[in-house]
């Protein structure tokens, strides 16, 4: 009988080390193969569990927070190098979810609040912001189920390029203007929250430049600036610059 029990205990400790030996392997060519599993510093709890294929990774990694909570789920497709993540708050609720492609983000990403609400939307190629990202109001009350967009602006290789819009939280149009390399170019409207023209804002070059005029509620002219290449002109300046303008034919606001 205790021979039995030697020859049990033999064979289950046999198993479990070829079991162990099975894991974290690397080949003859220093390649991770098989499954993996990293754990934190001085802990049991694991920072990642998941399979390799040559040094690839391949189906699916989970990953975890130190409180052994899931933090993020790859799934990854090694043979056309995309994977799908799902990434979670530690509370379980979704944090964000996008596709990677070569290790950079692609697609679009949609990110959320950590009482799950839609919080915003972005576009990437190539692992930069290109296209159109839009953030969304998070409402503080559990039982509003509004989506309303606080803002909406367009990207081109990481830089903003394009038509921008902000909004009131409720829903009313409060920004609209144009970007161009990162920075506003043209005509930028402001508006009162009645939905009336506040400000008419003039760019180029990245500077002010032309006539800024401010409005009241009822659509009367509070107030004018004239901005010439970023600098305010007033006074005496401001008549000569008018008159040289007006004399060779340029529109003061171009």
């Amino acid at each position: 009988m205790i021979m039995k029990l030697r020859i049990v205990l033999i064979l289950f400790v046999s198993c479990c080390s070829i079991s162990f030996a099975q894991n974290n392997q690397i080949d003859s060519k220093g390649r991770k193969q098989g499954e993996w599993v990293k754990f934190y510093p001085n802990s049991k709890v694991p920072v990642y569990v998941g399979q390799f294929i040559d040094d690839k990774p391949t189906g699916k990694f989970t990953y975890y927070y130190p409180s052994n909570k899931v933090k993020m789920i790859v799934k990854h497709n090694h043979i056309d190098a995309s994977s799908e993540a799902f990434m979670y708050y530690e509370n379980k609720n979704i944090l964000a979810h996008g596709i990677y492609r070569n290790q950079e983000k692609d697609s679009v990403w949609t990110h959320y609040a950590e009482n799950g609400r839609l919080s915003f939307k972005e576009t990437y190629k190539k692992g930069t912001l290109h296209g159109k990202k839009t953030i969304f109001y998070v409402p503080y009350d559990p039982n509003d189920k509004s989506l309303v967009i606080l803002s909406e602006k367009t990207f081109e290789n990481g830089v903003a390029n394009g038509p921008t819009k902000e909004f009131f939280p409720d829903g009313v149009l409060k920004m609209e203007g144009n970007y161009v390399d990162g920075a506003f170019d043209g005509i930028v409207k402001r508006y009162h929250p009645s939905g009336s023209l506040h400000i008419l804002e003039r760019w180029k070059n990245r500077k002010r430049h032309g006539w800024w005029i401010t409005y009241g509620e009822g659509g009367k002219e509070l107030g004018r600036v004239y901005y010439y290449m970023g600098e305010p002109l007033e006074g005496e300046d401001l008549k000569k610059h008018m008159q040289k303008m007006k004399e060779l034919g340029i529109n003061p606001n171009n």
